[in-house]
């Protein structure tokens, strides 16, 4: 059974953090970074692990170089997927809003993120239309039908912190993606830390 995954997103809103800070929270326990910097390529020089471990935003394949992976934004998806032309490559994730899709990317996609769970950290009065218990029931019932294999990995988003992540961990989902709980904290690294201590306790 694979762990359950942390996933860093940057904030748009904030100034970006150091690669040192980066690589910490990577070598601390953060499985991906998703980095929605223009700078993201041009930025982490030192360490190929690193960059084989950020995700970057891109509307069409090819237009993010190895190591990094690939991130296809929802609605980049919809046209992409839409057309009768395969793909020249995978992307390695994407984003949903309704939990019906993800079974839909079944071989597509390594992860999927769904959002949001809670009510967002960073985007005040942003939150969720499905409660988590309903979300759970959901989860269930779609691994029932599609096989636990077949699945992308489903990353929560959205709210997520030391407060809440063993119930995100509980109700079905594979991951978190973290934003606020890290950026809006005075030590990324000490909060990450937190965060993990409290997905199995």
């Amino acid at each position: 059974m694979t762990t359950f995954q942390l996933i860093g997103i940057a904030d748009e809103n904030r100034q970006r953090p150091s690669e040192s800070t980066l690589l910490a929270l990577l070598s601390g326990g953060l499985d991906y970074f998703y980095d929605r910097s223009a700078a993201a390529e041009t930025s982490l020089k030192s360490s190929t692990n690193a960059r084989s471990r950020t995700l970057l935003a891109a509307p069409n394949p090819g237009e993010v170089r190895a190591p990094f992976r690939w991130h296809l934004k929802e609605a980049d998806r919809m046209r992409l997927f839409g057309n009768e032309e395969p793909l020249s490559e995978k992307p390695f994730s994407t984003s949903i809003h309704q939990l019906n899709d993800w079974p839909t990317l079944a071989g597509q996609v390594e992860l999927v993120f769904y959002s949001p769970i809670f009510p967002s950290i960073s985007k005040p009065g942003y939150g969720p239309s499905v409660q988590l218990d309903r979300l759970a029931q959901q989860i269930k019932l779609i691994r029932e039908q599609h096989g636990h294999r077949a699945l992308p990995r489903l990353i929560g988003l959205g709210g997520i912190s030391a407060n809440n992540v063993r119930l995100v961990h509980q109700a079905g989902f594979d991951g978190a993606a973290l934003m606020g709980a890290l950026w809006q904290s005075p030590n990324p690294v000490a909060a990450l830390q937190q965060i993990r201590a409290s997905i199995y306790t």
